[in-house]
C-alpha cells in the first residue's frame, strides 16, 4: 500500500516514507525517537544514541516543530 505525504509525493509505504531523506530534521528526530526511522547515516544513529542515554536518566525530550 503506498503512502502520500502531506506534501503530495508518493511513497511505496509509510516506512519509506519515515526513511526517506525527504523529512525536516525535526521530524528525523521525532521519528527516530519514536522507532518509526531507521537511523539512515552515522549522525542520526549518533543522535539516536545520545537521545536514549538522555532517557534512560528519566529525561523528557522535546522536539518543538519548526525551530531547525
Amino acid at each position: 500500500m503506498s503512502y502520500i505525504s502531506a506534501g503530495g509525493k508518493t511513497y511505496k509505504d509509510y516506512q519509506e516514507y519515515c526513511n526517506s531523506d525527504d523529512l525536516e530534521l525535526d521530524d528525523k528526530f521525532r521519528k527516530l525517537l519514536s522507532g518509526s526511522r531507521t537511523p539512515q547515516t552515522e549522525d542520526e544513529r549518533l543522535w539516536l544514541g545520545n537521545m536514549r542515554k538522555i532517557q534512560s536518566e528519566g529525561k523528557v525530550i522535546e522536539v518543538p516543530s519548526g525551530t531547525f
